[in-house]
């Protein structure tokens, strides 16, 4: 490990620990509208940068920042981040933030806090892993099919469904099957059934769970900044919101809540669908039959 890298680390865990005892025992004060108005009135002019819908945790630093911050006191809807914050649904609308509510949020959580964690999330992102184009879309949200429990069904025996893992049987690629009407579906679903050892194909799973944001470890490669400042500052912040974890904390769907409520509140439980054990199969490979499980359940993998 480089010098370099060590030093990140040790600084990281150092904030890690820091986060964990100060903003539970002392709550952070919220910045004094006199104060927040001065520092605006003191802010540098913005430079134009372009700011996307794909602009990533990762890629922030200082500097770029510093360009969020200023963008987002002009309160101008036609600035980059505003543009990148802005989104169309499924069914065609376009939703666009409140430029004026994004600035209130930045001098309510203070400028150094949100400073400080866009890096700490940065930081936690893998250098290589899956994008969210391999990532599980999993049972739960509103807009998902079938349930947790189907989950966990799928991944032991004695249900109606059990995958065959345990033999390294190779899920199919994503979105290959879309319903469990499918026969192929079918039968990725329950061959754990038919492989001559019924009881052998069994992942750990715990339904429901709890853990601190700021022990979350990421396992997407593209966590997208404008998408989890809009969550953020729409109140995104811990609680029950709709993320699937593995037993050590690994996040494994729901990364823009994670990170939204990182803006927020580091400190806060972020209560999952289920944790799962990523370890007995091996993280990729687990991960490639999460997705597979949540297509044959009826949840097309979303590829950006």
């Amino acid at each position: 490990m480089s010098d370099s890298m060590k030093t990140l680390m040790e600084n990281f865990q150092r904030y890690t620990q820091s986060v964990l005892k100060e903003e539970i025992e002392v709550p952070e004060q919220e910045a004094q509208p006199e104060a927040a108005g001065q520092e605006e009135q003191e802010s540098a002019a913005p430079q134009g940068y372009k700011f996307t819908n794909q602009s990533n945790f990762k890629d922030f630093n200082d500097d770029l920042i510093d360009e969020l911050f200023a963008q987002i006191k002009t309160k101008d809807l036609s600035v980059p981040i505003f543009q990148a914050m802005s989104f169309e649904d499924e069914e065609g609308k376009i939703h666009n933030p409140d430029p004026a509510a994004v600035a209130k949020w930045l001098a309510k959580t203070g400028e150094d806090n949100v400073r400080q964690r866009i890096k700490v999330v940065g930081a936690k992102i893998p250098s290589a892993g899956l994008p969210k184009s391999e990532m599980p879309f999993l049972p739960g949200p509103s807009d998902a099919q079938g349930k947790p429990s189907d989950v966990e069904d799928a991944l032991q025996p004695g249900g109606k469904y059990n995958i065959d893992i345990v033999e390294k049987t190779d899920p199919p690629p994503p979105n290959t099957f879309l319903s469990l009407d499918d026969p192929a579906a079918q039968e990725y679903m329950t061959k754990g059934h038919k492989d001559g050892e019924p009881k052998d194909d069994y992942i750990g799973v715990e339904l429901g769970g709890n853990f601190p944001a700021v022990k979350g470890i990421p396992t997407q490669t593209n966590i997208l900044l404008p998408k989890a400042l809009g969550m953020a500052v729409r109140g995104v912040a811990g609680g029950a919101i709709g993320a699937y974890a593995s037993t050590k904390f690994e996040i494994l769907d729901g990364h823009h809540r994670w990170a939204a409520t990182m803006l927020n509140k580091p400190t806060a439980d972020i209560g999952t669908f289920a944790m799962i054990d990523m370890a007995k199969a091996g993280m990729g490979p687990t991960l490639k039959h999460l997705t597979a499980i949540g297509n044959a359940l009826g949840n097309k993998t979303k590829f950006k």
